[in-house]
């Protein structure tokens, strides 16, 4: 079936409101000859009588109550549409997905995330965790509108919405025979120390691998893990130590089960948390006013 011109159908609507063609011109402000003339060319188009011809009034057929109720119906749903298109333009509802590298996650959950969701308590939130890379992925795949990761390799794909220096620090245990070692920590004594390292793909890892190649040494890694909670637990426990950005480890820092020492070698300085989206990907609003409340307060941007 062709498509329905917009201007016969809004005039078959109108006269089988009002009843008469000329309440329907009335209606329209316009001419009755021209709804004579629309209903004529909405019958061409789908080659069936809409109405009866000869009788006082609109009498539809039943063909033309089909239309009309169809119509109605069509009306009635882009009209709920447009309600809810209006009300993701004032956040009233919706899902705004993030893709959070794990030591983010505290700072997010714990931290910016719950002004947001009370100011806004229509909106829901899809969050996933990996690591850098699986980021990156989600944001350049638009399975995320947003992505916090550390560490972020430029890429013309992506657009960065917030970044802050975080270098990497050495924590351990207070009390510890480790934590009592003078900062800052060259690469040559913390290579000497136990500790939990992450695996590939994840940013710290990255700033990690540039420091050794540049120093000429390597961590004694006792642990090797894709998991942050066990970095910071192989730190707690007092086997070793573990090298993070301050922010991934705020909890523990804060209830005194970790502290935190200066590394002097300048790589450890040039790793940088980031708020990252799809370069050219128009970001729904409860999105990008999420951004901007993430960038003000997570702590991972200074907030």
């Amino acid at each position: 079936m062709q498509s329905l011109d917009p201007k016969q159908t809004r005039a078959f609507l109108a006269a089988t409101t009002a009843g008469t063609v000329r309440g329907a011109a009335e209606a329209l402000g316009v001419e009755p000859s021209t709804i004579s003339r629309a209903i004529t060319g909405l019958e061409t188009t789908l080659a069936t009588r809409l109405i009866e011809r000869g009788r006082r009034g609109v009498q539809l057929t039943e063909a033309g109550a089909l239309l009309r109720d169809h119509l109605r119906r069509e009306a009635s749903e882009m009209e709920a549409l447009q309600s809810r298109f209006d009300a993701l333009k004032g956040m009233a509802r919706g899902t705004v997905r993030v893709a959070v590298g794990e030591g983010f996650v505290g700072d997010l959950v714990g931290g910016a995330l719950p002004g947001f969701a009370a100011t806004h308590p229509g909106l829901t939130y899809a969050l996933e965790q990996g690591s850098t890379d699986t980021v990156r992925h989600s944001v350049m795949t638009d399975q995320a509108h947003l992505g916090l990761a550390y560490d972020v390799a430029p890429d013309r794909a992506l657009k960065l919405l917030a970044r802050h220096p975080q270098p990497l620090m050495m924590l351990a245990r207070p009390g510890s025979r480790f934590a009592d070692l003078s900062a800052p920590l060259s690469m040559a004594a913390l290579a000497n120390l136990p500790a939990a390292v992450l695996t590939g793909g994840y940013g710290v890892g990255s700033v990690l691998a540039r420091a050794e190649a540049r120093a000429g040494h390597r961590l004694h890694a006792v642990v090797e893990t894709g998991s942050i909670a066990v970095l910071l637990a192989f730190a707690r426990s007092g086997m070793g130590v573990t090298v993070l950005p301050r922010f991934a480890a705020m909890a523990d820092i804060a209830a005194g089960g970790l502290v935190a020492r200066e590394i002097a070698e300048p790589e450890f300085q040039t790793g940088e948390a980031a708020l990252i989206a799809r370069n050219g990907r128009e970001l729904p609003r409860a999105a990008q006013s999420m951004a901007a409340h993430l960038a003000r307060r997570m702590a991972a941007f200074g907030g």
